[in-house]
């Protein structure tokens, strides 16, 4: 389930190392992934159970809930303790916004299955969706220790810290510390990651180490040429370090790929309006 990133309110202010104006902030990383799916069920499962857990994951990909609901219930006709079809009707519960369902289902699946990452990863996202960020942390990490590479887990988690250094100012330094060796992870499981480069790029920013800063988020536009916060970030990141001729083309590049980007028009404007 995709949370859209909380927008934060954009500040005017100037850099230190030239007269260029900053007009507009970085746009806080999402902090949500997405709901984990899973469609490989247990050798051990009955076949025709096996063929409605697919069934029901194929449908889900269709957006077909009502399809997937009954071909996960079917599945659990079989045997109720099959954690991948469980964890299915989770999903399912889940996007049509019944949370406590969805709870019962992802608990069930962890429950006969410890070592099902996708259940912890599901059951994570509903707490970090109430803003429980410890009981959603020891979730991804529950994951994590069953399958370090789940980059989904790792993701969220990394997310979860780096919000609640934002919410924490008190221990930002900490929390932001925390967050990068999480997203230094990420990269080590998937170095194309661009993901992981714009949020450091993010928290690089928000610390003042503005070189760091473009640094990553060029890297995460290199990966993902369409990336508009990303190509956003590079922008004023340049900006902050007098760089406005750099500066004003990754705005303009941000504009070529999103005609419509706020930040990027008001990051441009006064980018221009300072030289």
């Amino acid at each position: 389930m995709v949370t859209p990133a909380p927008h934060q309110t954009s500040t005017s202010t100037s850099t230190s190392t030239s007269t260029v104006t900053v007009t507009s902030s970085p746009a806080l990383p999402a902090l949500l992934a997405v709901l984990l799916l899973t469609a490989c069920p247990s050798p051990r499962v009955h076949p025709r159970a096996a063929e409605e857990v697919s069934k029901g994951y194929r449908y889900l990909s269709t957006g077909d809930l009502e399809r997937a609901d009954v071909a996960f219930a079917h599945a659990l006709e079989f045997n109720e303790d099959i954690p991948e079809a469980q964890n299915g009707a989770g999903v399912v519960a889940r996007k049509r916004g019944d949370l406590a369902a969805a709870r019962r289902r992802f608990e069930h699946a962890v429950k006969v299955a410890p070592d099902f990452a996708e259940g912890h990863v599901n059951l994570g996202e509903l707490e970090l969706a109430g803003e429980r960020w410890t009981a959603a942390e020891e979730e991804f990490r529950a994951a994590l220790r069953i399958d370090p590479d789940l980059v989904v887990a790792r993701l969220d988690l990394a997310r979860s810290l780096l919000h609640r250094g934002r919410r924490e100012p008190d221990r930002r330094d900490a929390l932001f510390a925390a967050a990068r060796r999480e997203y230094l992870h990420l990269l080590e499981s998937d170095p194309a990651l661009s993901e992981a480069h714009h949020d450091l790029g993010f928290m690089d920013y928000v610390s003042g180490s503005y070189e760091r800063s473009a640094a990553e988020y060029g890297r995460a536009a290199e990966l993902a040429p369409d990336y508009t916060e990303a190509l956003h970030g590079r922008c004023i990141a340049l900006a902050r370090l007098g760089r406005s001729e750099e500066a004003a083309r990754a705005c303009r590049r941000c504009l070529e790929v999103n005609a419509g980007a706020d930040r990027c028009t008001q990051s441009l404007r006064g980018i221009t309006a300072g030289k």
